[in-house]
């Protein structure tokens, strides 16, 4: 599959970004290729498009299954599979932020009650209070990101375009 400059620089650009979001470079370029896609590609089409070896496809194809980001087909009559990607950006926001909270916030929520509890039983006052804000921090951003998962994407979306707009309302409360 041919790319043309502009799609090339999105695919290069987007695996440049998700490194920096802690993502492999080859996931997020995969990504970004069946993001812009209008059909549903093969292993061996994203193999030759991004030139990446088979098991780094297979691997990165599986991490994006995880986090529901893309989908596979099969073709009656044919034994491949083809792979495609959610397209809608909000949904694509509310699936990562789903995964995230899964992977890294209820651990780290875990690992600071347990600090806590031991911070408490040592009677060290200063840790305890650190400890607590920031339960109340990881606890905060939990609810909020457990939260959005309980409503329709336009909502996810209409909040978060709201941003500012919230905090400057909350201020003047």
């Amino acid at each position: 599959m041919q790319l043309s400059a502009t799609q090339e620089r999105f695919v290069r650009r987007w695996g440049d970004m998700g490194t920096r979001w802690g993502i492999p470079r080859s996931t997020a370029l995969l990504h970004g290729l069946l993001y812009i896609c209008d059909r549903a590609l093969t292993p061996e089409e994203i193999c030759e498009t991004l030139g990446l070896a088979r098991s780094n496809v297979s691997t990165s194809l599986r991490e994006l299954e995880d986090y529901r980001l893309v989908t596979r087909t099969s073709v009656p009559g044919d034994r491949r599979s083809y792979f495609s990607a959610e397209t809608d950006v909000w949904e694509i926001a509310r699936r990562i932020l789903e995964e995230r909270r899964r992977r890294e916030t209820e651990g780290a929520v875990l690992a600071v009650e347990e600090c806590l509890d031991a911070a408490r039983a040592e009677g060290d006052a200063v840790l305890t209070r650190r400890m607590e804000a920031m339960q109340e921090l990881l606890s905060a951003a939990d609810s909020i990101a457990a939260a959005a998962q309980h409503y329709p994407t336009s909502v996810f979306s209409r909040a978060a375009r709201m941003g500012s707009k919230l905090l400057v309302l909350l201020s003047k409360l």
